[in-house]
């Protein structure tokens, strides 16, 4: 066996484990490969860090394709076993994370063999057919899984029975249903299973639901869990399922919600956001499309639960001036270290407040993308006093409306952020 092949075959026997993978990338620098040596230690060291950590700010910025490795596809081991395919994948700590499959057949026929040239531990299963999940819920080979993905199909109780009542789930932590992926009894099923409480992480995006069945089939879930990230976009969630949402027991352990494109919520689903207490718990919120309007940002801004959050998306929301003004006045946001307000007409009055607020101090990405800014939003922001920690500032405006900074402003802009800017020239 060849150092490459021994090395690899560690990764793939430990695959939890980070050790094997930077001695890998060791081997990859004395090989003459440092681009990929990089790749890999920079990928276990966001795994290591929370999203809005500064090294994610950065690789954002100037490294984008570090998140999902599109960049090394051609590394992939080929040829695959029948019936799956590297069509959809992503890397994750510096090797494949996930592979696509045809079928649940393919996965428990030929998983041992890729599991034996590559440390996959998720499997994205095609739109093209309904997969078998007592086929999967048989195979050994789903205790090496952490992650499954499903589309198209919606899971009904009968189709999921199988795989939560499978003694090789015992790994699983994460679950995604898109794209009508899943049926309300399925789900409701899946919150009152033993799989449940042992979920990080849940992915129920754009599933058609109706939301006063989305909600009920959650709150199944009645027993104490560890789940961390709940992502709801595109639920078409109303205020008033949402508050019901909110109550859930299994809101308690929730960290990162994304309730993005939820543009019932307005300012009452944001109120009740806060009114439940959930929001002192979370890291992450989005509610890019929420539409909160200025009352729903004073409810958020003004609880002291919101200091807890780091990362907050309010993207695409119609919100100006006066909204930024809230944010940027409001104490609770001292914890903040990544704020996205792109797509919203925070024009040169909003840049200046946000300039202002020492409460911001602590921001590391700040993204004003398309949102309607000239030299004087620009030069406002070259001139803080409070914004020394940005190792990410995004400026650009695209469309008709879009127009080149002035000299003055890109001069003041690149000597007070350097690299970390980026604007329309």
């Amino acid at each position: 066996m060849t150092d490459h092949a021994a090395l690899l075959a560690a990764v793939c026997d430990r695959p939890d484990d980070d050790t094997p993978r930077l001695v890998f990338a060791d081997f990859l620098d004395d090989a003459g490969d440092p681009h990929r040596a990089a790749f890999v230690r920079t990928q276990v060291e966001l795994a290591r860090v929370p999203d809005y950590h500064p090294l994610w700010a950065k690789c954002r910025h100037l490294d984008p394709d570090v998140f999902r490795g599109w960049g090394m596809a051609h590394t992939l081991p080929k040829p695959l076993p029948d019936g799956l395919t590297w069509r959809t994948h992503q890397f994750r700590r510096g090797f494949p994370w996930l592979v696509g499959a045809l079928s649940a057949e393919a996965v428990a026929a030929g998983g041992d063999r890729l599991l034996s040239f590559a440390p996959v531990q998720a499997v994205a299963f095609d739109d093209r057919a309904r997969p078998d999940l007592l086929e999967l819920a048989g195979a050994p080979v789903l205790a090496r899984l952490r992650r499954l993905e499903f589309t198209t199909f919606p899971l009904d109780a009968d189709d999921l029975r199988p795989l939560v009542r499978s003694p090789h789930a015992v790994g699983l932590e994460e679950l995604a249903f898109e794209h009508q992926g899943i049926g309300p009894g399925g789900l409701a099923h899946l919150a009152a299973s033993d799989l449940f409480p042992r979920l990080r992480a849940l992915t129920l995006h754009n599933n058609a639901l109706p939301p006063a069945l989305l909600v009920d089939a959650l709150a199944a879930a009645d027993r104490p869990g560890q789940l961390r990230h709940l992502n709801l976009s595109l639920a078409d969630l109303p205020a008033a399922d949402a508050a019901h949402l909110f109550a859930l027991p299994l809101m308690a352990t929730v960290e990162h919600l994304d309730l993005s494109e939820n543009k019932g919520l307005k300012t009452d689903g944001v109120a009740a956001l806060v009114e439940s207490g959930a929001v002192k718990r979370l890291e992450v919120l989005e509610l890019a499309g929420t539409l909160p309007g200025v009352p729903g940002v004073k409810a958020l801004t003004s609880t002291g639960g919101f200091a807890g959050v780091r990362r907050l998306d309010l993207s695409d929301n119609r919100l100006g001036p006066s909204a930024v003004r809230v944010l940027a006045e409001s104490r609770n946001a001292r914890g903040l270290r990544v704020l996205d307000l792109s797509g919203n007409p925070v024009e040169d009055r909003g840049a200046e407040a946000l300039a202002g607020s020492r409460h911001l101090a602590g921001l590391v990405e700040l993204n004003l993308k398309d949102c309607g800014l000239t030299d004087a939003g620009a030069l406002a922001l070259a001139e803080s006093p409070h914004l020394g920690e940005l190792v990410r500032l995004e400026l650009r405006d695209r469309g008709a409306a879009a127009r080149p900074l002035g000299a003055a402003a890109r001069r003041a802009l690149a000597e007070r952020f350097g690299r970390a800017v980026s604007y329309n020239e």
